[in-house]
């Protein structure tokens, strides 16, 4: 069965529903099936059934060239939850960058001690060979929608091949729809040349934490480090008393443990309603370093929605400046909250010193218990 573009664009979404049923019941049934991924179409099987794999390799135009190194197959994961039961993921770093580029275009090479691989083989019901080399997993999880439903609907492991590599594609256009494709043997669905995009990328795990990027990728080393930090965003109003105290307390508070594992913790602070390039108050620079720390370089920053969904968690003084952030990243739902759970931490602005110290201590004794839930 194919859908081609014109026959999707005109389904409604119980006519896309169907389609795609259709070919997540091909997969399970051990027949092939053409989809479209972030970057490329691809040609997807059921990682646990002979017939399919064998269509799989046969169909390969590299299949009389020497071998690439590592897996012969990725095993495309419907979730990231998925993920994280089947595959040790032993570091903070192998965790953290799972967390944070899946789904997407990046395909994991994941190094595994014989146990866990074993196991990983044992929980996703394949043969030795098909997602691992004897010594290294390979996986990815799709951003795609439609690829995406269709393995999740599947509910059998799935492994894919690029649709410009076999004797249905094209090498020299592999962002192209599929065309006629007459000859394959199982359900093409068909929505159109995709957007231009980079190659997806790969990254090599060592069971360390080490890790390599290939290049040529979407993704390079920069962006793997940049991944590496988690980021912790304190929001008040004017970004010069409540939010920078919160940020340099936060700070101190981590300063006093050795963090060995990879992956760096970063405070930041921004106001809802300032311009940027303000000094913190004079009162808030004075009891911060009565606690150790430093508020003489603070230049206040206006939030924005960039700077709210690069966070991991944001951490907002009031009910009004959480709203604020909903305002402009929607998305930010299930990772904003008011810093301390008993209600919002007024505004010492214009009070004496003394009263930014009693904000000081409350905001101290809200970080702590903050970081504690994130084991920070």
């Amino acid at each position: 069965m194919q859908t081609d573009a014109a026959t999707w664009r005109s389904l409604d979404d119980t006519g896309r529903r169907r389609a795609l049923e259709q070919a997540a019941a091909a997969l399970r049934g051990g027949d092939l099936v053409i989809s479209p991924t972030e970057t490329v179409y691809g040609v997807f099987a059921h990682a646990g059934s002979g017939r399919a794999l064998d269509a799989l390799r046969s169909s390969a135009r590299r299949s009389g060239d020497v071998p690439s190194p590592g897996p012969r197959f990725t095993w495309h994961a419907p979730d990231v939850d998925a993920v994280r039961e089947s595959i040790a993921l032993p570091t903070a770093v192998h965790r953290r960058l799972i967390e944070k580029l899946l789904p997407g275009p990046v395909r994991f090479v994941l190094e595994q001690d014989a146990g866990a691989l074993d196991r990983a083989i044992r929980s996703l019901g394949i043969a030795r060979g098909v997602i691992d080399d004897g010594r290294r997993v390979a996986l990815r999880v799709s951003s795609h929608p439609v690829a995406g439903e269709i393995i999740r609907r599947a509910g059998v492991p799935v492994v894919a091949e690029r649709l410009g590599v076999t004797r249905w594609g094209d090498q020299d256009h592999p962002d192209q729809a599929p065309g006629d494709v007459g000859s394959f043997p199982g359900v093409v669905v068909d929505i159109g040349p995709l957007p231009p995009r980079g190659p997806s990328a790969t990254i090599r795990l060592a069971r360390t934490g080490a890790f390599e990027v290939e290049p040529g990728g979407s993704i390079s080393d920069k962006d793997v480090m940049e991944a590496l930090k988690k980021r912790i965003l304190f929001v008040c109003t004017g970004n010069t008393c409540r939010s920078p105290i919160a940020e340099a307390i936060a700070r101190l508070l981590v300063a006093d443990r050795r963090m060995h594992d990879g992956v760096e913790v970063v405070f930041e602070s921004a106001g809802v309603a300032t311009g940027d390039g303000m000094p913190a108050s004079d009162e808030a620079v004075r009891v911060i370093e009565q606690m150790g720390g430093d508020l003489r370089g603070h230049r206040s920053r206006r939030l924005t929605a960039a700077m709210a969904e690069r966070a991991d968690r944001i951490y907002a003084m009031t009910r009004s400046h959480l709203d604020r952030v909903l305002e402009l990243s929607p998305d930010s739902a299930g990772k904003a909250e008011l810093l301390d759970p008993n209600g919002d931490v007024p505004d010492p602005i214009g009070g004496p010193e003394a009263v930014y110290r009693e904000t000081a201590d409350r905001l101290r004794e809200a970080i702590a218990a903050r970081l504690q839930e994130l084991r920070v």
